[in-house]
């Protein structure tokens, strides 16, 4: 009997095939797994889009409170990242034109030229059909009130103040987390 024993170990053709396997099986839970990760980026912006109209409340609350009625005003079209007290770590400022346009993916800007606070929303990790046809999420920060004298501007005294909104301009779709094709 010539033949050696057999060692126990793995041939390379075993080998192979437990890798085969366990790259199929990291394909099927990554793809799975990628399209959590983009409602993860939608939710964080509901999430700071909730907390900024809280900070939005406050300020105007504390500006009532103070008699300071008249200053709400001010908000109007205004940056409300400048009322946080830490804005977001990819909140990247106050922006116009070009400056705005080269903004990359999953970053937050004011827009001076708009005056319009924008989500830049990253690429899509899971599917990407129809993803091009969703817009970013803008938002705008509106003083409410009954315009008793029809001017259009608020002025205390002779209007009845409402309140202060941050409207959604554009992006409603996305961030209800409907699809873009309906």
């Amino acid at each position: 009997m010539n033949r050696k024993a057999h060692s126990g170990g793995f041939t390379f053709l075993e080998l192979v095939a437990v890798i085969a396997i366990i790259g199929i099986l990291l394909a099927i839970a990554l793809n799975r797994l990628l399209p959590y990760i983009d409602e993860a980026e939608r939710v964080g912006v509901l999430t700071l889009e909730s907390q900024i109209r809280s900070t939005l409340m406050t300020a105007a609350a504390k500006r009532i409170a103070g008699g300071r009625s008249a200053s709400i005003a001010e908000f109007d079209g205004n940056n409300p990242m400048q009322l946080m007290l830490t804005p977001p770590s990819n909140y990247v400022g106050e922006l116009r034109g070009s400056e705005a346009a080269a903004v990359s993916g999953r970053k937050w800007f004011f827009n001076l030229d708009t005056r319009r606070l924008v989500y830049r929303r990253g690429r899509p990790f899971g599917s990407t059909e129809d993803a091009g046809s969703y817009e970013d999420p803008e938002f705008q920060v509106r003083v409410v009130f009954e315009d008793r004298n029809g001017n259009g501007l608020f002025e205390p005294g002779v209007d009845e103040l409402w309140g202060v909104k941050l409207n959604r301009v554009q992006g409603a779709d996305w961030l209800a987390g409907r699809d873009a094709a309906r």
